[in-house]
């Protein structure tokens, strides 16, 4: 056992990077993402120093969070290296870009965040990206966040994959 699996189930997305104007789009699977910063709103993640995102992330400056739902995709984009494969046409994902960034927006995503790269951190075998969100949208969100959990899928680890069946509120 891992000792991080601990620390599972956790929010899987797909990290976009690139830019669309200029037609260099790839998207990564993430499962290490945490709010960092409420205001300023920021968010960070880690990603594997070898990681094509990575080098997009760092000429761009900026990346999209995409919450999706179909977990085949995640596995996908994630067990994929965008230096062999444009993901976008292998895997038929809709772009849309950003409505603040020049970022690539996974157009059937549940919710989206638009980020600004504010800073980065060399950690182990993983980069830390730090970056601000200047947009985001999200379907069926309320006072709690998500209101149908069931549609949000967590990373397990490996091949495995959970889905929330019920929120408990305390009185």
């Amino acid at each position: 056992m891992k000792f991080y699996y601990l620390l599972h189930p956790r929010p899987v997305v797909a990290v976009g990077s690139g830019s669309i104007k200029v037609g260099e789009i790839n998207f990564a699977t993430v499962s290490w993402i945490t709010p960092v910063s409420e205001e300023p709103p920021i968010v960070g993640f880690a990603s594997y120093k070898e990681n094509y995102t990575n080098s997009l992330i760092e000429k761009y400056k900026q990346f999209s969070i995409n919450i999706i739902e179909d977990i085949n995709l995640l596995w996908k984009v994630g067990t994929t290296s965008g230096k062999e494969i444009d993901k976008v046409k292998e895997f038929g994902i809709k772009v849309i870009s950003g409505k603040k960034l020049d970022v690539p927006i996974i157009e059937d995503s549940l919710g989206f965040m638009e980020c600004k790269l504010t800073d980065s951190l060399e950690v182990g075998e993983d980069i830390f990206y730090i970056g601000e969100v200047v947009n985001w949208e999200a379907k069926g969100f309320g006072r709690y966040g998500w209101e149908d959990i069931s549609r949000v899928p967590m990373h397990k680890g490996g091949k495995a994959f959970a889905f929330a069946e019920k929120i408990k509120i305390i009185k």
